[in-house]
């Protein structure tokens, strides 16, 4: 009887311990990874001071080395290997962000390309990416998770792994680590307190006024430097830690999505469909005939009476580059929709090919009327990227219409070509460029 009530007794107890244990479960980690958390403190703090240089664009590009040889050493020491795929995207990292101190014809656009860029290759490095680790259809939600979705959902990750490896030493809690840990974790609380405590009390002012006065203003400033440092080290780290471990990335989602895509979005009859691409198609047949002599005076030289050679040149542009974008939206529902897939489908492939002939034939229009524009006043660097952008277009609607024929994975290689365009336009000084390329102004 007594053996029962002690065996019940023990129950209990080993009950009440499961329900009390921590909720929060010990991060995956070995000894690399908890001395990066550590380093990623100072990298962000470095990050912070980069960016406030004087010099701005100069600190931005000797930070993205740094953080590229910082995440290389860690990718080394985890023996993670190298592929050729993150070699592509470590070259395109460092095309954009090195030449950033030299010279740049995006200004702004290119210092929030660069945080992108290098989001997407932490990702790429560490084989985080949804798809299998590589580049895939699922490019722009792999740029959502590298840089907002994984720095916050893993926000507290580094702080954990620090907690993790001081709570691994069975030594006395008087471990000096362990006061240097909770001073450190004391300073946000402080710098709160401490304000409103000299607001409070008059003498508790003087003293802190005495204070700041022996420090001097430029320590304080430093320690919130420091503090905006480990918040920007935490977001990276995030990143790093979420691509290696998967977590949060949401990989088996993206699996699951990709098997059961065929049965839900596929509800659209081939015949609605068939008609949607043959209504479009129409239209912009109708369109191309009853301009044919505006449209296609370009080719040969002529301009339009009426028009100036920037009127003709802008009219219509940018309109036809938008109509480029549409279609290329329009073959994605109709091949994404359509009930039978399209390599089941001898009309969707017609109308596929169909509409990308089109698409190519407008977008030539518009480079004929650019070309004739540049003829006329000369290269800048605004013509220069329209022209860029106007080749990244035409490489596109050529692998679509190479995908009707092979199988071949169109988003990848799009991202491919247009990552190589955007970076060969930061590397080459395109404004030294220009201004070397002669033209004789049309009278």
């Amino acid at each position: 009887m007594e053996n029962q009530e002690t065996r019940s007794t023990v129950n209990k107890e080993m009950l009440f311990l499961e329900e009390v244990k921590p909720v929060v479960e010990k991060l995956p980690a070995d000894r690399w990874d908890k001395i990066f958390a550590g380093i990623y403190l100072l990298l962000g703090i470095i990050m912070w001071n980069c960016l406030v240089m004087e010099n701005f664009t100069r600190g931005l590009s000797m930070f993205s080395v740094l953080y590229v040889v910082t995440v290389l050493v860690y990718l080394r020491l985890k023996k993670i290997p190298m592929t050729g795929e993150k070699i592509f995207w470590t070259l395109i990292l460092l095309g954009i962000s090195l030449p950033y101190s030299f010279y740049s014809i995006f200004d702004f656009g290119q210092t929030l390309m660069i945080f992108v860029t290098a989001a997407y290759w932490t990702l790429a490095v560490t084989e985080g990416l949804l798809w299998k680790g590589r580049t895939s259809s699922w490019v722009l939600l792999d740029g959502w998770n590298g840089l907002i979705a994984l720095p916050v959902l893993n926000f507290f990750c580094q702080i954990r792994l620090i907690f993790q490896s001081f709570s691994n030493k069975k030594e006395d809690k008087k471990d000096w680590r362990m006061v240097l840990l909770g001073v450190v974790i004391s300073i946000p609380a402080l710098l709160i307190i401490i304000p409103i405590l000299s607001q409070a009390d008059m003498g508790f002012r003087n003293l802190v006024s005495g204070v700041l006065e022996a420090l001097g203003e430029d320590m304080w400033a430093f320690l919130g430097r420091c503090i905006v440092g480990i918040l920007l080290g935490s977001l990276m780290f995030g990143t790093l830690y979420g691509g290696v471990y998967k977590r949060h990335v949401g990989e088996e989602e993206c699996i699951r999505f990709h098997e059961e895509s065929g049965r839900v979005f596929r509800f659209v009859p081939d015949t609605a469909v068939l008609t949607f691409g043959v209504m479009v198609s129409a239209v912009y047949v109708l369109f191309i005939s009853l301009q044919t002599k505006y449209l296609f005076s370009a080719f040969f030289g002529i301009l339009p009476e009426a028009y100036t050679y920037s009127e003709y040149a802008r009219q219509g542009f940018f309109e036809l580059c938008v109509i480029a974008l549409l279609n290329a939206s329009f073959l994605i529902a109709m091949n994404g929709c359509a009930k039978t897939p399209r390599k089941d489908s001898r009309g969707l492939i017609l109308e596929n090919l169909i509409l990308g002939a089109l698409t190519l034939l407008l977008l030539t229009t518009a480079a004929s009327k650019l070309g004739m524009y540049i003829v006329a006043y000369g290269f800048t660097v605004k013509r220069c990227i329209s022209l860029v952008f106007l080749i990244w277009l035409f490489l596109v609607f050529i692998l679509v219409l190479c995908c009707q024929k092979k199988e071949i994975p169109l988003v990848r290689w799009s991202v491919f070509t247009g990552a190589v365009l955007f970076t060969l336009l930061c590397v080459l000084p395109v404004e030294q460029l220009v201004a070397l390329i002669p033209y004789h102004p049309v009278s």
